[in-house]
């Protein structure tokens, strides 16, 4: 009796889930990444290379034009992926067109690594599978602070405890969040997942609780989201959605936000935090900006909303179909407020055109829509609202298929790894052949 009191005096604490989930990414991380002989040394890959860069260039070789990626990472690592991430305006000034925040995101695990191998006497280049690894516990650390964040969150809209179980668990596992974290830790979303479900709620603290010192916070956290992804800033179209009406949060804005002590503060650590970009690239190439991506841009004209939502190629109701119940989320919201679930839906809608608008808008040889990893948030918030007015005989119906949607996930997730799901080219022939497998033949 005393072994049931206790499980379900832990199922009633939040943070054992959220341990939990740290539990399953760390086991997961160890055997297939860390006891791998292969997969240990292929974390840092692909954009995650480009991202990584500063950190060895800066602390490492003193050297901002990158030629340890022909030496060290070429020769020296051919058991690691190569990616030539370096761009030339001449034969002097040398860039790579990734932005600088994730690379501040990894750099505590990245010191710690350096720190370890020097103090161990093993060899320190920035590259050996010690530095792989602690990418890999950077991403799962920041996944978990994201959940934390996201229970918070959930707490300020009275969500039951069951519903935020189930809604954070479906998110991390039900999408692929949890496959960005522990095998392709080294691409941008998890940390931006955790930074905005920070951001969020300190603006939520601050809705109640103004202040100068969490309005230098809040633009900080803006400036490092914005500082990994520049389309991240677009997080803040979402604001609105926290106040009852448009007219409620233009008043808030004026009473609280527009006070010069107030909006100084935030904009000064938004553009601190911006200008580190600005002060590499005069460090690099000797000229404050340039448009890094080069030729790769967006077209306004040609979205590709659709296939970008419902694909069987990337589409992201069809490779996280848990969300489609955050659709039905929505209506029951809108019976509580009419204001907050438009706001939401014009949101979505006009971040969906802006990241379907891409020249490449499947995003790659990726699984699913990575690009909404970072707002699943967003999602989780109408599906938990959802899912806490269920009454009587349609929870048990919902949280079923939920779980079905959740385990299909994860089944996909292995899946890809292991090639039966195409990383860029799947058609619906081929979706159906490999639904299930290998549970059904």
């Amino acid at each position: 009796m005393r072994i049931i009191s206790n499980l379900k005096r832990l199922a009633l604490n939040f943070y054992f889930w959220v341990f939990l989930a740290f539990g399953v990414s760390l086991t997961f991380a160890i055997v297939y990444k860390f006891m791998d002989p292969v997969q240990k040394h292929n974390t840092i890959v692909s954009d995650g290379k480009g991202y990584y860069a500063y950190l060895p260039a800066l602390f490492i070789y003193d050297d901002l034009s990158f030629g340890f990626n022909q030496t060290i990472e070429k020769q020296k690592h051919p058991e690691t992926m190569y990616t030539d991430y370096r761009y030339k305006l001449d034969q002097e000034r040398v860039y790579t067109k990734y932005y600088l925040g994730t690379s501040i995101a990894y750099s505590p695990f990245f010191f710690g690594a350096h720190g370890i191998s020097k103090w161990m006497g093993w060899d320190a280049d920035g590259y050996t599978a010690i530095y792989h690894g602690a990418i890999v516990l950077a991403a799962i650390f920041y996944s978990m602070l994201a959940l934390i964040f996201f229970g918070k969150i959930l707490d300020i809209y009275g969500i039951k405890h069951w519903v935020k179980v189930l809604v954070i668990l479906g998110a991390y596992f039900g999408s692929n969040w949890f496959y960005y974290t522990c095998w392709e830790s080294s691409l941008s979303h998890p940390y931006t997942a955790g930074i905005i479900a920070m951001l969020i709620y300190f603006v939520l603290v601050f809705k109640s609780k103004p202040s100068t010192r969490l309005a230098l916070l809040i633009g900080f956290l803006l400036g490092f989201v914005t500082l990994i992804r520049p389309v991240n800033v677009l997080v803040i179209l979402f604001l609105p959605m926290f106040f009852v009406s448009f007219k409620a949060f233009v008043a808030f804005c004026k009473k609280h936000i527009f006070k010069a002590r107030v909006l100084l503060a935030s904009l000064l650590a938004f553009f601190a935090v911006v200008s580190l970009q600005l002060i590499l690239y005069k460090a690099q190439i000797d000229q404050w900006y340039i448009y890094a991506y080069s030729h790769e841009k967006f077209f306004f004209m040609q979205p590709h909303i659709l296939d970008f939502l419902f694909s069987i190629r990337k589409g992201f109701f069809v490779y996280a179909p848990l969300f489609i119940f955050s659709i039905f989320g929505l209506v029951t919201w809108y019976k509580v407020n009419k204001f907050q679930p438009l706001w939401w839906l014009g949101t979505f809608l006009f971040i969906t055109y802006v990241f379907s608008s891409w020249h490449m808008w499947w995003y790659g040889g990726t699984w699913g829509t990575r690009v909404f990893i970072e707002y699943l948030l967003f999602f989780s918030i109408p599906l938990a609202i959802f899912l806490n007015k269920l009454k009587g005989r349609w929870i048990k119906v919902v949280v079923t298929i939920a779980c079905l949607f959740i385990f299909n996930n994860v089944l996909q997730q292995y899946q890809y790894r292991k090639g039966i799901l195409h990383y860029e080219q799947m058609t619906w022939q081929n979706y159906k052949d490999i639904f299930l497998y290998p549970i059904i033949p």
